[in-house]
Order: C-alpha cells, then structure tokens, then sequence
C-alpha cells in the first residue's frame, strides 16, 4: 500500500478500525521488505522477545513506521521508514511499567531526571519508553534493563536484521495502547481531513 492508499483507508475508517488493521495486526512492513514468510518471522521475533524479556508473547506488538512503512504520528507527516528511524516495539506489562516508572520517581526526588517533561506525558499517557542507548543514571532497576536488553542487542541484528534503536514502549495495560494509538489517529485523520479540503 503506497502513501495515496493509506491516506484514503485513513481518512475513510474510524479509528479503531486503523488501529487494529495497522497498529496490532499481524502484517509488518519490516519483515515484508524480503518477501518470504513475513508473519512466521513476526511470530518468532516476538518468541525471541518473549523470552529474552519474560513477557507474555500477546504483550508484544511492532508498531511506528516498522509496521506501516510510514510514520503515524501527526507531526511526521507520513515519513517513511529510514536508516535514522527508531524501531518501536510495544510491551504491555504492569509490573515492569510500574517498576521502571518508580525508578524514574526515585531519581527525579534525588538528582536531575534527563528528559523529565517528555517521560511525565508518556507515563499520563500509560507507558514509559526506554531507547538501547539510553543513560542508565545510575538506577539499579534502569541498569539491570540496559544491561538486559544489551546482552540480546547483536541477535536481533543477527537473526533480524534489526539494525535500527530500540524504542521499547513499556506500556500499563492495553487500555492505555488504544488509548494513546487512537487518540494519535484521530489526529492524523484531522490532518488528511485539512489537506483534502
């Protein structure tokens, strides 16, 4: 689907309707770029995740333009996936969601917390997002993730060839997902609904 297709399904479908077909659904512009079986090495991507994570294989979902070729948010405009684009990987879990948010708390209440504003509206919006080559200022629960995360960081270049930075989006609960995914595609639909008019 080229951008002129996408623009017209958006503009013409409500928004859960984009969401599931685009954001949570199987088809995954990333692994589509080769041909071949692209929703089997979807399912084992998230197998690996799963497993390197101990997170419910359900809980995980590729989303951003990773999945769609193209860029959702709003302030993008469609911009097509490229050698500078975040890979943004969704992982709903309440108990590391709550554990890294306490870690974020913690060093706010003691020291300077970098990019505090922007991690306040992510955790009103539900999530917390962690990219590989974040600080881990000096938290053990943020360390223990980055060194986590680390350990894998080569496989999936290996077995994925995912080359890009991580964006991992620890969300609360699925709630929170739609929420803030549906709340960006009413904004994006806005922003088609100007241009056509």
């Amino acid at each position: 689907m080229d951008e002129a297709e996408l623009k017209e399904f958006i503009d013409s479908n409500n928004e859960v309707e984009i969401y599931y077909k685009y954001l949570i659904g199987q088809d995954v512009w990333y692994f589509q770029r080769d041909g071949g079986e692209f929703s089997a090495n979807y399912d084992e991507f998230k197998k690996f995740i799963s497993t390197k994570l101990d997170v419910p294989f359900n809980n995980i979902s590729i989303v951003g333009s990773a999945k769609t070729k193209y860029s959702f948010s709003p302030k993008k405009k469609f911009k097509e996936f490229d050698d500078r684009s975040d890979f943004d990987l969704i992982i709903v879990s309440n108990d590391l969601y709550k554990k890294i948010w306490s870690a974020y708390r913690e060093i706010s209440q003691q020291s300077y917390l970098q990019g505090f504003q922007w991690k306040c509206a992510n955790i009103f919006n539900g999530f917390v997002s962690i990219k590989d080559s974040d600080q881990t200022y000096g938290n053990d629960v943020l360390q223990d993730w980055q060194r986590k995360v680390r350990t894998f960081k080569a496989d999936l270049q290996l077995k994925f060839k995912i080359y890009h930075e991580i964006n991992y989006r620890i969300y609360s609960d699925w709630e929170s997902v739609q929420d803030y995914h549906v709340r960006g595609i009413a904004k994006l639909k806005g922003e088609i609904n100007n241009e056509i008019n």
